[in-house]
Order: C-alpha cells, then sequence, then structure tokens
C-alpha cells in the first residue's frame, strides 16, 4: 500500500498542535513523527523532481523540532540520520545547509562524549563546515573566484551568494509551472536549466550559468 507522506505530514503537525514541548515519551514521539514526514515528503519532492521549493521550509521545520529533541540522549542517532537525509535533497541553500551541518555536528559531539570515542563522522562534517563558511564569506564579499567548488562538477558560484538563495524557492514555482507538463525524463535537465536561467535573468537579474556551460565537454543527459 502506497502511502500518502504529505498527507501523513499533515496529520502529525495536528498532532502537536498545542502542545507543550515536555520529556514525556509519547509528546517526544509525536514531535520525532513530525521530523520524519518532513524528510520523507523533502526525499519525494527531490525524486519526483517537483515541489523543491518546499524543501527548505521543511528543513527549517525539522531544525526547530530537532533542537528540542537533540536535549534526549536517546534521539540522537535518530536526528543525526535525519539531518543527513534531508542536507541529501536541499539543493541551492548553502547557508541554511550551513545551519544543517552545524547542528549536526553538535549532535555528533553529543553522541560522542555519550559514548566516550571520536566518531570519524565528525571530522567531514568539520571539514565541511570550514568549506561552507569559506565559499559563503566569499560569496557575501563578492569574491566569487576564490569560492570552492563541491565535487568533480562545478556550478556558478553566484548559487553561494544571498541573493540567489532568497529568491531561488519563488524562482523554482515559475520555473516548475513552466515545466508542469514536462516528462521527468532524459533530457529534462536542458529544458530545466533553460527555464531557471530565463527566469533567473528576467524576474531577479541574476546571471546564472548551466552546469554545462560551467563543465564544457561534459555529456550530460
Amino acid at each position: 500500500m502506497d502511502i500518502n507522506y504529505r498527507q501523513e505530514l499533515q496529520k502529525a503537525r495536528q498532532a502537536i498542535e498545542g502542545l507543550e514541548r515536555t520529556g514525556q515519551p509519547t509528546t517526544i514521539s509525536a514531535y520525532w513523527e513530525v521530523c520524519c514526514g518532513d524528510v520523507l515528503v523533502a526525499e519525494e519532492n527531490a525524486q519526483e523532481m517537483n515541489r523543491v521549493w518546499e524543501n527548505s521550509s521543511l528543513a527549517k521545520e525539522l531544525l526547530d523540532i530537532a533542537a528540542y529533541l537533540e536535549g534526549f540522549d536517546h534521539m540522537l542517532d535518530k536526528l543525526n540520520t535525519a539531518i543527513s537525509r534531508m542536507m541529501d535533497v536541499l539543493y541551492d541553500h548553502p547557508s541554511l545547509t550551513l545551519r544543517l551541518l552545524e547542528f549536526q555536528l553538535q549532535v555528533l559531539h553529543r553522541i560522542e562524549a555519550q559514548h566516550d570515542h571520536e566518531l570519524g563522522e565528525t571530522e567531514e562534517v568539520e571539514q565541511k563546515i570550514r568549506l561552507y563558511r569559506h565559499n559563503i564569506d566569499c560569496a557575501d564579499k563578492g569574491d566569487f573566484d576564490n569560492i570552492h567548488p563541491i565535487g568533480h562538477l562545478k556550478n556558478d558560484p553566484i548559487e553561494w551568494s544571498a541573493e540567489y538563495e532568497s529568491n531561488i524557492d519563488e524562482a523554482h514555482r515559475k520555473i516548475y509551472a513552466q515545466l508542469e507538463d514536462l516528462p521527468r525524463g532524459m533530457g529534462f535537465c536542458f529544458a530545466y536549466w533553460h527555464a531557471k536561467q530565463q527566469v533567473l535573468k528576467e524576474d531577479y537579474d541574476i546571471e546564472w550559468k548551466t552546469p554545462s556551460q560551467m563543465n564544457p565537454g561534459v555529456m550530460f543527459d
């Protein structure tokens, strides 16, 4: 039986309305259900390549509730997993991703203290935090030439800027409205990039280069 994650998330949200954030097991469980719903809906959005503009608000809701749940030792491993999964499907939001990374580091330190040993994952998260802070700082200064790429492919450094991040969700609503009837298959990325480049320029005066422009010679499908 297929589960309607969006519907289940709404039910979970209704269940915590007016519910004081106490240490009662039932209360912790009710709030955790919302966190799970946030992650599952965000993953569904990314997989279906639609409604991706919702993922930033889902990530913020997750962070808000996670800050409460982090106070309970038995929730730490679950929160670490939830934060990691959310970051995997959160695109175009460097500052918000940095907040998730910083929270994840806090959780990892708590886990290390709990078990009295270091985790290999912690060093990797610390490196990511340093990279994100560096790139965001460079973007804030307009020093785009010193932004370090993440991964093997290059992305337009403008994606690290506050101007880009603050407008991308609204832009995505317009982009996906234009592409509503287009199948999400081979070649969709080119239509998406074209619409994105057009919307960002015409509606927000943001000059954005596509991955194919940033990586000449690389084959995309």
